[in-house]
């Protein structure tokens, strides 16, 4: 491929240099681009300035769009996340999206809660803040191979309920429509799960996480905190400063994130949103 990569951790992430994702690149440098967010868990690209339109076509080059399930309203398959309304003024902080994307800066994997779940993410810059907002990712994969022998053991067995109910109300958001309750019941995911395309084994954990098989709600808090923590040390960590027209890929089977506080009160933020969804799990959809 005619660009070159810049390892942005020691031992995942990394930034490509040189590639154009607009429409009219070969299908080998898409499949290029998948291969590596597989690989590293977490990928920059630097100044795309893609529409929604040249963002979907890129996503559906390389996989199946994920439609956004559940909420009873109509979804684009890319979404505008941020502070900025339609009208391109700053939404209020205590108003209702605000409020419920506060815990999008809780650790947590996108669309765990959801069947079929989310493989690759991809947010676009458009407008981005002067300082703060990162995106924080950390290696789940790492965090496996740290573990003991008998701590690996003892997770293999467990399945985690997933629920974006739970994750919200851990931020104090309570406000649902009538209906999106029961439109997103929890989901069961076993804790450890293998990367299809790599083989290696990471840990499946989440905000999302509401319930551990054979531990009561107080040790399923305490467990996924411990592991959340270990996970998260500062070794683990990349931290994505955001330049306008950066597109950030990752891998939801192998990597965690979140998001960071900026000064949502006084600057703009907006970024783009799509994901694509799993073709294997639609089959038991």
């Amino acid at each position: 491929m005619n660009w070159t990569e810049r390892r942005l951790n020691g031992h995942f992430a990394a930034e490509l240099i040189g590639p154009r994702l607009s429409p009219g690149q070969p299908q080998s440098v898409r499949d290029a681009v998948y291969e590596a967010v597989t690989r590293e868990g977490v990928v920059v690209v630097r100044n795309q300035d893609l529409s929604d339109n040249e963002l979907e076509g890129f996503a559906a080059s390389i996989g199946l769009v994920m439609s956004y399930p559940g909420l009873g309203v109509h979804i684009p398959n890319v979404v505008p996340l941020g502070n900025v309304g339609p009208d391109g003024k700053l939404l209020p902080e205590d108003g209702d999206f605000m409020r419920a994307s506060l815990a999008n800066m809780l650790w947590h994997i996108d669309s765990t809660y959801t069947h079929p779940r989310s493989t690759i993410s991809m947010l676009l810059g458009k407008i981005v803040p002067p300082s703060g907002g990162e995106t924080e990712f950390c290696d789940l994969r790492h965090a496996w191979d740290r573990l003991s022998t008998e701590e690996q053991t003892r997770l293999r067995g467990m399945t985690a309920s997933h629920s974006i109910i739970h994750s919200r109300t851990l931020t104090g958001y309570h406000d649902w429509a009538d209906g999106v309750r029961e439109r997103l019941p929890s989901v069961d995911r076993p804790l450890v799960g293998e990367h299809e395309e790599t083989g290696r084994t990471a840990l499946l954990i989440a905000s999302h996480i509401e319930k551990l098989t054979g531990l009561t709600s107080e040790a399923t808090v305490a467990l996924v905190a411990d592991l959340t923590a270990r996970a998260a040390t500062p070794d683990n960590i990349y931290a994505h400063a955001w330049q306008p027209c950066d597109l950030l890929l990752w891998d939801n089977r192998c990597v965690m994130h979140r998001a960071t506080p900026f000064e949502a009160s006084r600057y703009p933020r907006d970024v783009r949103s799509t994901r694509l969804v799993d073709a294997k799990e639609m089959t038991t959809a």
